[in-house]
């Protein structure tokens, strides 16, 4: 059967593609939460959007980059997440979370604050950049707010 943290397919030797389409920012910053405390590998990384990353990431550093570059830092900051999760993903159970604000600082960003708890009542504020693709609202990373 299917481990822990693997995609439909795997444990037949293939992968099928699914990654979620969130309809709205609130949705992709949920279900990538909900991925973490499901310990689900695949769609914590398929509830990403790289490319973006990779190009806030040269933009911010003010330099041009080509489309190879920018294709090259992608499969990069995929890779280098994934191996990341893989020896370790973070573990929220103990965590409570909730959305308390949608600030749209562009048509297609928008910064969602989540409000989070532990079990011993500490309570902490995010600030999560969300961008909206092709394929729907991903989690995006921002030198200027948080991730997780």
């Amino acid at each position: 059967g299917r481990r822990r943290g693997q995609a439909p397919g795997a444990q037949y030797g293939f992968r099928l593609k699914m990654s979620p389409r969130y309809t709205l920012p609130r949705e992709a910053v949920i279900g990538l939460l909900e991925a973490y405390c499901a310990f689900e590998i695949d769609r914590i990384v398929d509830s990403k959007d790289f490319e973006s990353d990779a190009r806030i990431y040269w933009e911010n550093q003010g330099l041009p980059v080509s489309a190879e570059r920018l294709a090259k830092s992608r499969l990069s900051f995929e890779n280098n997440f994934r191996k990341q999760l893989q020896s370790g993903i973070p573990n929220y159970a103990d965590f409570r979370f909730k959305v308390t604000a949608e600030e749209q600082l562009q048509t297609n960003f928008v910064i969602v604050t989540l409000v989070g708890a532990k079990a011993d009542g500490n309570k902490f504020s995010l600030k999560i950049p969300v961008l909206q693709t092709s394929l729907g609202w991903r989690v995006v990373l921002h030198p200027e707010y948080d991730h997780f």
